[in-house]
């Protein structure tokens, strides 16, 4: 997990050119600028047969923002230009198409290794990897991260089919834990069975399904849903992370299924064992109560004090993570982050009527429970893809065309984009797009947040951080200085930024000519922890009659960071408040000993 220490310190010097004055840091305010705020929305149109519908335009849509329509300002149909690598063709462009060859896709596979079993992950690992060689574009970029007590980026954002290999190769050798949670679910239908059977037992009460019985199901689903609750929030930590990512951004999550009401099986065993559904094969009438080889009908022999018809479900409601999962989605979103789903466990078959399987696996096993398991791990795979217009792919042995589609994603859509009335409000406004044509259906992101511009710079800043992604339009250069030892073992380092004075815009002022930056600065050490971002406004006075002069030069900015021995990552931001143009920048330093013998 990304942890959030305290290894920057304050701006302890600055420097600057003698030609002119560099004031005092100013409180934060952005203004000066007026951005454009437009808000765009990917959508895959389909027919009833689930295949690509192209051609459509314009008029063809309609778009509501909160239930209100608004106008479609930016409208593009976006295709590939060129055959995907390993010649499969990206498919005919309809008159009119706009070709974005600058706008690579990022693609990060996840693999819940909390939530998928070794042999399943072994067979969708070699198909994912024939995918990942052969049918992305060039230039499209894989991250692979595995959830394992913590997010680990197993190889970082690489357009490298040599390194996405053996990155998936690693991947295979690691544990995983799907089996676990297999293991607590069958102790616990053992724990509940006893319960009953100790209870029918008692010479002097026999009850039937004793208030206990349930405790092996609150227990199993308490423990089940931490492990979910925990699965996303590594998940929302990962999407945060994306959101400076330029470009477009989807998120292949591979596990087993995820429980939207964990422990929902066990409680549909309680209302099957006591009550409330009839005889559904899962139970029989026995005479001997005892015998621990008979499953037997409790309504046949009394009373219950776990009425199970009118508790179960109900107990089992109180485990959802339903809003979890929603506010993921809506994370996602935010983010601009599209979530795919692959459940690795595929289209299984049962194993109800091997003689070698004991009455617990075969109650496990019965129709009722089976088809309860199966919807209750697909529903969370689902919403998430649902509510940010992916896919999921779900009861396929062979996911090659599921991931195929999801391919045809990447290389095809409808952009629509519209001009909200408010500016940055910080929000979230839920979508609806529309069809006007009978028969097309649409999938698109559910929701969308309005963010304020300072807060996309820092998103920005913290992806130079992680990902090392830089975008330089101001042509800044960034100098490393000499260190030296400060306080508590830490190290002194200059950060020196030499930012060429041409290409700012410089307002004209009564007696100078002015502008303004804002400066934001983060590190990361080399095990992910990060620290607090820093930001600073620095005002810019040049005297009108040194302008001329001084557009040829730089302005030169010195940041003096304390910071940990050891390997390190800085990211800067300098944006030009006036022209609304920002530079991410990030630079891997080595801090200490190591440095000071190079």
């Amino acid at each position: 997990m990304m942890k959030i220490p305290s290894a920057l310190s304050a701006l302890l010097l600055v420097a600057w050119m003698p030609a002119f004055s560099a004031s005092p840091p100013a409180e934060p305010s952005f203004g000066g600028a007026v951005e454009v705020n437009v808000v765009n929305v990917d959508v895959y149109a389909t027919g009833k047969d689930g295949h690509r519908i192209n051609g459509l335009g314009k008029g063809d849509f309609e778009l509501l923002e909160d239930g209100k329509r608004v106008a479609i300002s930016n409208f593009e149909v976006v295709v590939a230009s060129a055959p995907q690598a390993g010649g499969v063709p990206a498919g005919s462009a309809p008159p009119g198409a706009t070709v974005t060859l600058e706008d690579p896709l990022n693609l990060v596979v996840y693999f819940d290794d909390f939530n998928i079993r070794p042999p399943h992950r072994t067979r969708v690992l070699k198909q994912l990897g024939e995918f990942l060689a052969h049918q992305l574009a060039p230039g499209d970029r894989v991250m692979l991260v595995t959830e394992d007590l913590g997010l680990n980026v197993r190889v970082p954002f690489t357009s490298d089919p040599a390194a996405i290999a053996k990155g998936l190769r690693e991947i295979g050798t690691l544990a995983a834990h799907g089996d676990e949670s297999d293991r607590d679910r069958s102790q616990a239908f053992r724990s509940i069975l006893t319960l009953q059977q100790a209870s029918l037992s008692d010479p002097v009460d026999p009850t039937p399904c004793p208030q206990n019985i349930v405790t092996p199901a609150h227990s199993y689903a308490t423990s089940r849903r931490n492990e979910v609750l925990r699965t996303i929030s590594s998940l929302t930590v990962l999407v945060n992370s994306l959101s400076g990512v330029p470009g477009r951004k989807a998120l292949l999550h591979v596990s087993d299924g995820l429980p939207l009401n964990p422990g929902e099986e066990l409680f549909q065993l309680l209302l099957e064992l006591c009550g409330g559904l009839g005889n559904s094969g899962l139970v029989k009438d026995s005479s001997d109560p005892t015998d621990p080889n008979v499953p037997y009908d409790a309504r046949s022999i009394g009373p219950q004090a776990y009425q199970a018809a009118s508790q179960a479900m109900l107990d089992a409601q109180g485990y959802s993570v339903a809003k979890n999962l929603q506010a993921l989605a809506a994370h996602a979103n935010a983010q601009r982050v599209t979530l795919y789903t692959l459940q690795a466990s595929g289209l299984q078959g049962t194993a109800a009527s091997d003689a070698s399987v004991g009455p617990e696996e075969r109650m496990l096993q019965s129709p009722s429970i089976g088809t309860s398991l199966r919807a209750n791990h697909q529903s969370s795979l689902q919403l998430l893809a649902d509510e940010t217009g992916g896919r999921s792919i779900l009861d396929a042995n062979d996911v090659l065309p599921d991931l195929a589609r999801m391919k045809e994603d990447f290389s095809s859509f409808y952009s629509l984009g519209f001009t909200p009335a408010h500016a940055s409000d910080g929000r979230e406004h839920k979508i609806e797009v529309r069809a006007k044509r009978p028969g097309v259906r649409l999938r698109y992101r559910q929701s969308y947040r309005d963010k304020p511009a300072f807060e996309k710079v820092v998103d920005r800043t913290f992806a130079a951080l992680y990902y090392d992604i830089e975008d330089n339009p101001l042509a800044i250069q960034v100098e490393i200085g000499d260190q030296t030892p400060a306080e508590e073992g830490q190290y002194a380092v200059p950060v020196r930024l030499k930012i060429p004075l041409f290409k700012l815009a410089i307002l004209n002022r009564e007696e100078t000519f002015q502008g303004k930056l804002r400066l934001l600065v983060a590190t990361r050490d080399a095990a992910g922890g990060t620290s607090p971002m820093r930001q600073l406004e620095v005002p810019l006075n040049i005297p009108r009659k040194e302008v001329l002069s001084a557009l040829g030069q730089y302005y030169i900015y010195t940041l003096t960071l304390k910071m940990k021995p050891g390997v390190q990552h800085v990211a800067v931001a300098v944006r030009d408040e006036i022209a609304a143009t920002t530079s991410y920048l990030s630079r891997p330093v080595t801090v200490g000993a190591a440095e000071a013998s190079r």
